[in-house]
């Protein structure tokens, strides 16, 4: 794929062009697909909005705590430029820290606004992962969050104005987890189609793009994910989603909250 088209002249980011194409349609999915829980619609497009802010503050704040350390690294090598701020700000956005702004975004809307949280979430996080499917063919696009280096027909070259590195071929890794996303997205859409005590939908989640993100990531090769004991930060908050994502499944299923 092109990371750029052009439309009346008008150069154009893929990644963001399917982006928002992504949040559109989920947003869409959302708003006319509401669950049993009887949420207005109006409060389920507001909490929309307010996911999305929490999601793009979050994104970039756990980029930044990843990437930061690692150019400190290289300190006397980079020189500072007010180019190198722009680049930290505009680019580079980490999924599970959107996941956490977003959830604690939603969670201020419905205390000021005196609504039930898990009501609110039932409704957003089933979308959350067909909005993360198109997004990863933005990422293929751009070539971002790529896999590690692998002979054709399992690797494939980026395109030469892409950000992935140049003349090698590297595993597809982003289509990978497209594909699996949207297999997410239709389980738990199913799922939460019948009533489920509060919480289950957000565990269901948890659990299951836990374990995906878990296995995926030996598969990827991009460095900007921060390693601690032999482990990236996706694989440590994986990991510790599982045991939240049971507890919303099971610990919760006593007592409807």
């Amino acid at each position: 794929m092109l990371p750029f088209i052009y439309i009346f002249g008008i150069k154009i980011s893929m990644y963001g062009l399917l982006i928002v194409l992504g949040v559109a349609m989920g947003s869409a999915v959302a708003v006319f697909f509401p669950s049993k829980k009887g949420v207005p619609k109006q409060d389920v497009i507001f909490a929309i909005c307010y996911a999305g802010i929490g999601a793009i503050l979050g994104a970039k704040i756990l980029y930044l705590i990843v990437t930061i350390p690692q150019l400190l690294n290289y300190k006397e090598q980079i020189v500072f430029s007010w180019e190198l701020v722009y680049e930290l700000i505009a680019y580079g956005f980490v999924f599970y820290g959107g996941l956490i702004g977003g959830v604690l975004f939603v969670s201020i809307y419905a205390l000021n606004y005196n609504l039930h949280f898990f009501d609110l979430i039932e409704i957003l996080v089933p979308v959350v992962p067909l909005i993360h499917s198109i997004g990863r063919l933005g990422c293929f696009s751009a070539g971002c969050c790529y896999g590690k280096p692998m002979a054709p027909p399992f690797g494939v070259q980026f395109h030469p104005e892409s950000v992935a590195p140049k003349n090698i071929t590297l595993f597809p890794i982003q289509l990978l987890e497209s594909v699996l996303n949207l297999i997410l997205f239709i389980v738990i859409f199913v799922y939460s189609r019948k009533d489920r005590r509060s919480g289950q939908i957000l565990g269901f989640y948890f659990i299951g793009y836990g374990i995906i993100r878990f296995i995926l990531e030996y598969f990827r090769y991009d460095v900007v994910r921060g390693i601690f004991a032999g482990l990236s930060v996706s694989q440590w908050i994986s990991i510790l989603l599982f045991p939240i994502g049971l507890y919303f499944l099971r610990g919760m299923k006593l007592n409807k909250v």
